[in-house]
């Protein structure tokens, strides 16, 4: 007797998959966990506070968190967010595919050019080593992003012999000389691989609610718009 696949789902490679619960976990991951954590003008910075965090301070990276994808900026706040987690292969669309096209409608910055109201974003939850708080670093600047990127290629390397672990991360700051000397040095983040450990301690971090979850977007102006281009030429190069 032939069996008939269960209406919204699909076999595979032998796995069952359900799109409906796929799309909810998806949904309901797009938000930031505990305090929103950033890079600004060569500075950590974590909290409402916006408090320095030194460098050298070390998280736990959870990787299967890991979201990427585009969020909508107006008025300076986000309005719409397409984003996934790329331990499920998800791949964002490109910048062309997701309208606004027309610049003659877009927002100007402080120098009057065109704001590219589409912002690649990168999304990681954090955990501090040594207790249970939770922190989202996210980013939408070419530094940020190439640093994740950099730490994905660590990870993917090693996580076949390091199935049950995550990276111990220590935040470092690199710098080089901008082409326009009037701008001076260009400082950018840096995730140093140090340690590795268990991914049953984040397990149990996020079960114990060692972070709020909230919906709101990163409260942060989108880049001007040579910036947005450069992040956005920058993610669809190392497209995970």
């Amino acid at each position: 007797m032939n069996q008939v696949a269960t209406q919204g789902s699909r076999d595979v490679g032998g796995v069952n998959t359900n799109y409906f619960q796929s799309y909810g976990e998806q949904a309901s991951q797009r938000s930031i966990v505990g305090k929103l954590l950033k890079f600004s003008k060569g500075d950590y910075l974590v909290g409402e506070e916006n408090t320095e965090v030194p460098e050298g301070t070390q998280f736990v990276a959870n990787m299967d968190e890991l979201m990427v994808g585009w969020i909508r900026w107006e008025d300076s706040k986000p309005t719409e967010q397409i984003m996934g987690r790329v331990a499920d292969g998800y791949q964002p669309q490109r910048r062309n595919e997701l309208g606004d096209d027309d610049k003659s409608r877009w927002e100007t910055d402080e120098q009057g050019r065109e704001r590219d109201p589409w912002q690649f974003s990168n999304y990681l939850i954090l955990k501090e080593v040594d207790g249970d708080e939770l922190f989202t670093f996210t980013t939408s600047s070419k530094g940020g992003i190439n640093a994740i990127g950099e730490l994905c290629k660590t990870y993917g390397k090693a996580m076949r012999q390091r199935p049950d672990e995550y990276p111990v991360i220590a935040l470092k700051t690199g710098s080089y000389q901008h082409s326009n000397r009037a701008f001076g040095r260009i400082k950018f983040p840096i995730f140093e691989v140090v340690d590795w450990t268990s991914k049953a301690e984040f397990a149990e971090a996020l079960a114990g609610g060692g972070g709020d979850r909230t919906d709101e977007a990163p409260a942060e102006k989108p880049a001007s718009a040579p910036a947005a281009k450069k992040a956005a030429k920058s993610a669809e190069q190392a497209r995970f």
